[in-house]
């Protein structure tokens, strides 16, 4: 599968006065979500697949590691921003030496006008 996911930086983002995710994901409301503290070298889900019915976004706090994606790894670092799209394989494995903290949200698809574009 071609990884559709899409990374940017935290001033890339046009936040409104109510949605920080306005522009990346037009009409979509968080569902559920976190804050995750990775110890040095872990991974975030080591089984094998790991999937969602729904977009998750990622917002890199702090460190640096990567993020595995359909196979494919995607370097990150404080500040950066991943969408994950509804069905694609994603892990996140934190590095040695500066392990990240990331903020995580799984949005409500049903909150998304049907012809809204996402990539």
């Amino acid at each position: 599968m071609l990884a559709c996911m899409r990374k940017l930086r935290l001033e890339n983002l046009h936040p409104t006065t109510t949605e920080l995710l306005g522009d990346l994901l037009p009409g979509a409301k968080i569902a559920s979500g976190g804050v995750y503290v990775f110890r040095p070298g872990e991974t975030a889900h080591p089984e094998s697949r790991h999937v969602h019915e729904v977009d998750e976004v990622f917002v890199f706090v702090q460190g640096t590691g990567v993020i595995p994606i359909d196979g494919t790894d995607y370097p990150v670092e404080t500040g950066d921003v991943v969408v994950v799209e509804a069905g694609e394989d994603h892990h996140t494995r934190s590095s040695d030496q500066d392990p990240l903290v990331a903020a995580w949200w799984l949005m409500d698809r049903a909150q998304r006008p049907k012809n809204s574009a996402v990539r």
